[in-house]
């Protein structure tokens, strides 16, 4: 098998060239099927599917409220607890700072100062990052749940707060991305709940009407976002896009005439490289053309949000032994 890549700002284009008989690898992550949430009406799909099921799902980021849709020119999906950013440069998803948010005009009250010294008591975690600590239930139910990558450091210390949105006073520490409450009339195991700092935060920002809208299927997710169609005009190439196998590991190029979208890539119009990938080599198939594209053309990707104009600025061919 060999890969000729087609790079152009932002988008990379895959040739695999291979004969007839060759075996195609499959992605085996249960991740590339997006899920329906009835619940909700909203769908959890690749990336963030991933990071939901694998950091703590329901427990630690409520029901998705949103579908995918682009924020600060990043894909973002919230939930009632958190918003979920796929940083495509980094090949990562990041919950986003909703507590340092929702904290920004309390920063001067007496819980948000950093502490003048570690405490000494026994049992208590001190952050000289930000001069908080975390104890108790906090304490146990940050470490139990994701600890820095899902809730970031605390900014401030525990204090009595009201609850905008219920209007009941809870014992509450703030953190980057979260905002714990202690509910004592709840089960032991229970007694910590996440504030609803997603819904919260689409009170004052809203997301664009249509992300909001129950989706009537699973596959629905992305498909405003994700590329539907390329074309490169002057070589004639003009062809819907699949969506490929989800994998980090793995490349699944359908066969034969079809060209394949990496959904753990990035999406058109955000920061990161688009991977598409295709064969060439059989008769008829839709890539067989773009061996003679030059530098310079121009290419087309069209999503359900509009067409995305690049211009090839480099060939090169990357052999088996350069895998790396």
């Amino acid at each position: 098998m060999k890969k000729q890549l087609l790079r152009n700002l932002g988008l990379i284009l895959v040739l695999v060239l291979v004969g007839a008989a060759a075996p195609l690898a499959r992605a085996n992550t249960e991740y590339g099927t997006p899920v329906y949430i009835a619940e909700t009406g909203h769908t959890l799909a690749y990336n963030f599917r991933q990071f939901y099921e694998y950091r703590g799902g329901l427990a630690v980021f409520g029901y998705p409220i949103t579908e995918v849709f682009l924020e600060d020119g990043r894909p973002m999906q919230y939930f009632e607890r958190a918003r979920l950013e796929w940083h495509a440069d980094l090949g990562v998803v990041q919950a986003g700072h909703l507590g340092t948010w929702a904290a920004r005009e309390k920063r001067d009250l007496p819980p948000f100062q950093p502490l003048p010294a570690a405490p000494t008591e026994p049992n208590v975690l001190f952050f000289p990052e930000t001069g908080h600590s975390l104890r108790s239930f906090f304490l146990i139910f940050w470490q139990g749940y994701g600890a820095l990558e899902n809730f970031g450091y605390p900014i401030s210390e525990e204090f009595l707060e009201v609850n905008p949105l219920d209007g009941r006073e809870y014992r509450v520490q703030y953190f980057e991305r979260a905002r714990f409450e202690y509910h004592p009339e709840l089960p032991l195991g229970q007694r910590v709940q996440l504030a609803h700092l997603g819904r919260q935060y689409l009170l004052e920002h809203p997301a664009p009407a249509w992300s909001t809208q129950p989706v009537q299927s699973a596959v629905q997710a992305w498909d405003g976002l994700r590329p539907l169609h390329i074309s490169v005009p002057r070589i004639g190439v003009d062809t819907p896009i699949e969506m490929g196998g989800f994998s980090y590991g793995v490349w699944e190029v359908p066969r034969y005439n079809a060209i394949a979208y990496w959904p753990v890539s990035a999406v058109p119009g955000t920061t990161g490289n688009i991977v598409l990938a295709g064969h060439v080599g059989y008769p008829g198939t839709i890539f067989n053309q773009l061996p003679d594209i030059q530098i310079g053309d121009e290419i087309l990707v069209t999503t359900g949000n509009g067409v995305h104009r690049y211009r090839t600025q480099e060939l090169y061919t990357l052999l088996p032994h350069e895998r790396g």
